[in-house]
Order: structure tokens, then sequence, then C-alpha cells
């Protein structure tokens, strides 16, 4: 009799454990830090994993939210936890760290097969850079922004400005026009001590010749010591060092509180939406400006993110691949036309969104001078000197320091980062990249 009962136990046991079994070993989770009311977890919920689940209907597949703040952290966490999720939606600056971290595995094989070599080639360049290593390719980036000036044009005509500025010295001329006689700050920005301070200062800092590894340079000075004016005279808001994050400039701008700002193309699909624009009747955009006249374009950081597995089980990861390559396969059009604020990471794409969407324009048109963050700032060290960067940044705006002392102490901390032969190859590295690319914006 007591046999039977454990022979009924064991039964009833698995009978009621065995359905979450199955369930916990078909469920993938996918990993991100667009909040599910932004327009890219619409997509992921809404089209993704309803066209996956077509083809897997017995697939689960969970998309979790992380807060931006807590991402990279969590990840990390997780990995040396063994409770990594699936697949990850994340930063491309992050990658590089990831790969060396071993996070993120290698889908080379699967890129090949189901969508080739020539798929692969039509990245932009950068894009291949900071989703491989050596032979391997361990996330695709699924869209990629810039930064631009967002100017109110109402704002200009009223103080005689009939085009937006083009250089550095018409950005100045501008903004002490639109304080002296409408009373208004001239420019915002982004200054926080985060890698956001960082990516809106890098447009400064690399067209005017700077480099991330060289902050005691001149050029990098000479760039600091422009925007560090603009707060010191009034023509940016003191607050853009206590910026929540880069829609808050958003906010001021809808608000009339500025009449230009820095901000990036995803602005098309998170606060400037069309009821927005058609409310404001005269927002317009306008190429980053340069130092010098000469020069045809900025030379700006790119931003987006990529898509990469994370799960070491064969199995799992076969489904996960799955869902990024319908991302980028059937529902790639979709996606850049409908559900997004960002611009193609593919060159064969670019022309084609430009004409259906030109508010992105201006911000194609840049794409071919923007430069990968970590290649541009030591690789897996990015972070760090990033970082650094932001930290100097803050302390040159607030008047704590000069932009020499600022820059010159940043620079040591950075070169610390690194031994000396590492520190003298990612110079050089960044030095000829940046070299070559600020020769092109020269060309005719």
């Amino acid at each position: 009799m007591q046999g039977q009962k454990a022979v009924w136990f064991l039964v009833m046991f698995f009978l009621v454990t065995l359905p979450s079994l199955v369930f916990a070993e078909t469920t993938l989770v996918f990993q991100g830090y667009s909040n599910p009311n932004e327009q890219v977890a619409q997509f992921i919920q809404n089209v993704l994993i309803p066209e996956f689940k077509k083809v897997y209907p017995d697939i689960d597949v969970k998309y979790v939210y992380i807060p931006f703040a807590e991402y990279m952290s969590t990840i990390l966490q997780q990995a040396v936890s063994n409770t990594l999720p699936d697949l990850v939606y994340l930063d491309n600056p992050w990658v590089p760290q990831l790969i060396d971290a071993n996070v993120l595995q290698n889908i080379r094989d699967y890129v090949m097969k189901d969508l080739g070599n020539d798929f692969w080639m039509d990245f932009f360049p950068g894009h291949r850079m900071v989703t491989s290593k050596d032979e391997g390719i361990y996330a695709l980036q699924v869209h990629t922004n810039n930064l631009a000036i967002f100017y109110r044009e109402g704002f200009l005509q009223k103080v005689g400005v009939e085009k937006p500025p083009k250089t550095w010295e018409e950005l100045l001329d501008v903004s002490r026009k639109i304080k002296e006689n409408l009373n208004l700050y001239g420019l915002i920005f982004y200054a926080g001590a985060d890698e956001a301070g960082t990516w809106q200062f890098e447009p400064f800092l690399w067209s005017n010749g700077g480099s991330l590894l060289e902050l005691d340079q001149k050029e990098a000075i000479e760039a600091l010591a422009f925007v560090a004016g603009l707060v010191k005279e009034g023509y940016a808001p003191r607050d853009v060092i206590n910026l929540k994050d880069q829609g808050d400039e958003t906010i001021w701008f809808m608000n009339g509180q500025v009449a230009m700002m820095v901000n990036g193309n995803w602005e098309f699909g998170w606060h400037l939406l069309p009821d927005v624009l058609e409310k404001l009747g005269d927002v317009r955009v306008a190429p980053f400006p340069v130092p010098d006249a000469a020069m045809r374009s900025a030379v700006l950081p790119f931003g987006g993110e990529c898509v990469g597995i994370t799960t070491t089980d064969a199995e799992k990861s076969k489904y996960a691949w799955e869902l990024i390559r319908i991302w980028f396969g059937e529902k790639l059009e979709e996606y850049y036309e409908k559900w997004t604020g960002h611009i193609p990471t593919l060159a064969s794409y670019s022309a084609k969104i430009a004409s259906i969407r030109p508010e992105f324009k201006v911000f194609i048109d840049q794409a071919a001078y923007a430069l990968p963050r970590p290649p541009m700032g030591g690789m897996e060290k990015y972070p760090d000197v990033s970082n650094e960067l932001a930290l100097a940044l803050q302390k040159a705006l607030t008047g704590a320091q000069t932009p020499e002392e600022a820059f010159g102490q940043a620079a040591k901390n950075i070169k610390n980062l690194f031994t000396p032969e590492q520190y003298e190859k990612h110079k050089e590295f960044a030095r000829n990249v940046l070299t070559e690319v600020l020769a092109r914006t020269k060309q005719q």
C-alpha cells in the first residue's frame, strides 16, 4: 500500500510539474531597455514576436524590460550568476566589452547561411567594426542615429536669421542674437556625467581634430573651451549638466525656452511626433555646425542599438536567431518605415528611407562621416574613457576647472587605463581614422 502511494505521488508530481518544465525549455527571454511604451519595444512585441509565433507556435517569447541606467550592470551580473537571457537588445558601445566578457555568442555561421556575405557587407563599415572581432560576428546593428541641430525657424526669423548656422562662429552669432533680442537661450545640449554627455560632445571634439585619447592637445581643449563658452555667455542654460536625459532637451525646445538644440533623429519617434510637429509648425533640422567653413560635414559619433544572442543552449540559440533573422529579413522594411525614429545601418536601405521619410535626410547624409565610438576610445576601455571625458566636461562647464585643467587631468587618467603599448596602439588607430575622415570632409 505504501508503495502504491509512493508511485501515485510520483505520477501526480510529474503530471503537475512536467508542463512547467516543458514551458521553461520552450520560452525565450528577449531582454531590452526599450520601454514597453516605446516604438522599438512595441515592434518587438506586436510585430516581431507574432510573426515568429506563426512559424513556431509552441515557442513562447517573453520581452523583459530593464531600464537603461541599470542595463549593462544587470547583464554583467547575469553573466556571473548564469542567469543571462537568450537574446539582448543593447547599445552599440557595449558590444566590444560583452564580446571580451564572452557574453555574446558568435553568430557568423547563422548570418552567412541565412543572410549571406552580401548582406553583411551592406552594413556601413563602422557597424561591422563594432559588432565583430577577428573572424566572428557577435551582434547585428538594427538601426543607427547621429546628431544634428533642431531649430525653431520662427525664432530665427524674428532676429533676422534666414538660414541655420553652418559654422561654430555662426552658431555663436545666432545664439547671441536670440539671447539679446528674445531673451531666450540660443542652444541646448546634453552634458550629463554619462555616456550621453560624451556622445553629444564628440562632434565638437572630432570635427576640430581632437581625439578621445589625446584630450590634452590643443584641438581637444579648443573644442571644450567653445562648448564651455556657450554656457558661460548664457547662450546655453547651465542646466545642461543636470538634464535627466536627451529627451529633456526637447521639452525645453517644445516649450519655446530655446531656439535650437543638439539632438538625434530618434526624437521623430519619441517627442517630435507628427501631431507635435504640426502644432509647433516651425521645427526644422540642419547639419551639425563645423569649426571650418571648408568642411562639408561635421565628424560625428554614430549611435544605435544591436541585437545579439547570449544563450549557450544550442536549441534556444536556433530560435533566438530566427527572431533576429525575421527582423533583418521580412520585417526590416516595415521596421524602418513605421516603427522607428532611427535610420538604417544598411547602405541599400538608406536612399529609400530618405525618400520615404525626408526628415531623416540630414542624418542619413551625415552618416557617411560618422564614427564608431569604442574603436575611437580604446575599444573595451571605451566606457572608462567616456566616463573620464564626461566628468571633465562637467568640471569645465561649472567653472570648477579651466578647459586646460579639466582635460589635462582627464588625459592622464585615460592614459593610466592602458599599458604603454596598448595606449600607443589605440591612440595611433584613432588618430589615423580621424585623419582620414577629416580629409574626406574637405573633398569636393
